[in-house]
């Protein structure tokens, strides 16, 4: 797993630097352009190159931010795994002190039985003792020492005797069958204690193992989780690098692509239209907002993205309109992009003529071409929903001269 990620991230950072390397061959060979349709025609492909890039970030973004909002709950389950953790720590030490107690037990009721085995031998003694005297001492039966009794009264008197005989005889067996079966349960209940410890002693050590393995387990999922997202923030670095190069190439082509199409317009002895013009979301004029619609449905900043359903940056506002109404050009300017992608579905880029950039985005059809000068007011395409959207409106960005984003709602307009 380990070799796989490694694999597939130094096979992304040698694409990337092999992307950016030939950027900058391409920015360096730029002079060359002859015409102002060569340098739009790069611009678009970089454009669409751009927004190739700013979505793979996007996507980064998206993926760090499940992993962490995964990492957070894996650090909630941490959190009891730990508390489950300490009470299992106490558990194994109330089970050790359970051993301890039964040990102690074990080894007092071994001196116990010690004891009555000496108690049982003795007894045996005595016993077997007696038996031998019996059958060894007397060769006279129980009726005839009945027998030879000389009168009533000897014969009661020998009947005495041989009854404190019998009861000596029964004591001592009795005394014999105590002590034998006092051993016999000694025996038994320490086996019993025995064998309860051993299964403490089992279970102990099975608890002992699953706790360590739960913490290995809780601390290597942060780990690979923590790695995963160094992983995508270098990727993202890289990725963020390119579009820098391109946004900084994409700049020095359009001042080449303003410059030739000047001289273009010169040799054809046109007039300029606009090309001093100080409109357009600067300080010295105002934009034209784009639509008659002035309805906001979604606002710029981070938020919850409708169709993907986690929080991303919405680089523009969304303006709630018709389907298939006008949407204008906000100022005079160059379209350098009218294109379609997966994201934006039909859209169209005009750089103005003091340097800021609008965007107007899901588009159901578009109404001017890459290369085309507009004016303030002109229809550039239609209300739609096509790309990445779950209704009619239009979404419109404003860029500024490094193309960085900025809040379409900070700027001042004209309205229809």
């Amino acid at each position: 797993m380990r070799n796989r990620k490694s694999f597939i991230r130094i096979t992304c950072i040698v694409l990337v630097a092999l992307m950016v390397l030939g950027l900058f061959a391409a920015a360096f060979g730029s002079m060359a352009y002859a015409d102002s349709a060569s340098i739009l025609e790069e611009i678009n492909s970089l454009s669409v190159e751009q927004e190739d890039i700013q979505a793979r970030i996007e996507e980064y973004e998206a993926k760090i931010g499940d992993i962490d909002y995964e990492k957070a709950n894996v650090l909630e389950k941490k959190a009891v795994l730990d508390d489950r953790n300490l009470l299992a720590q106490e558990e194994i030490q109330v089970i050790e002190e359970q051993i301890g107690i039964i040990d102690g037990l074990v080894a007092n009721m071994q001196l116990d039985l010690e004891e009555a085995r000496a108690e049982e031998e003795y007894q045996r003694e005595r016993w077997l003792t007696r038996v031998r005297a019996m059958e060894e001492g007397s060769s006279l039966s129980y009726m005839e020492v009945v027998f030879d009794a000389t009168s009533f009264s000897d014969l009661l008197t020998r009947l005495d005797l041989m009854s404190e005989v019998m009861e000596h005889d029964r004591e001592l067996e009795a005394a014999y069958t105590a002590a034998r079966e006092n051993v016999e349960f000694l025996e038994f209940q320490a086996e019993v204690m025995s064998a309860e410890n051993e299964t403490k002693r089992s279970e102990l050590e099975d608890k002992k193992v699953q706790l360590e393995a739960n913490i290995q387990a809780a601390n290597r999922l942060i780990t690979d989780m923590e790695s995963d997202i160094e992983s995508l923030k270098e990727l993202q670095a890289l990725e963020e690098e390119a579009e820098a190069a391109i946004k900084a190439q994409i700049s020095e082509l359009a001042a080449e692509y303003e410059a030739a199409l000047a001289e273009e317009q010169q040799a054809a002895g046109a007039v300029g239209t606009g090309g001093n013009a100080e409109i357009s979301g600067g300080a010295d004029g105002q934009l034209l907002w784009p639509s008659y619609c002035t309805i906001i449905t979604s606002y710029y900043g981070n938020r919850l993205h409708p169709v993907y359903g986690y929080y991303r940056m919405h680089k523009g506002v969304d303006i709630g309109a018709s389907a298939r109404t006008a949407i204008w050009a906000p100022a005079d300017g160059v379209v350098i992009t009218s294109a379609k992608d997966s994201g934006y579905g039909n859209y169209v880029v005009i750089r103005h003529d003091n340097g800021y950039y609008t965007l107007c985005a899901h588009m159901d059809s578009r109404a001017v071409s890459s290369g085309q000068y507009v004016t303030q007011g002109q229809t550039i395409g239609y209300v739609g929903t096509t790309g990445v959207s779950n209704g009619y409106h239009i979404h419109f960005e404003v860029w500024d001269s490094n193309m960085n984003t900025m809040d379409p709602l900070g700027l001042s307009y004209i309205y229809a």
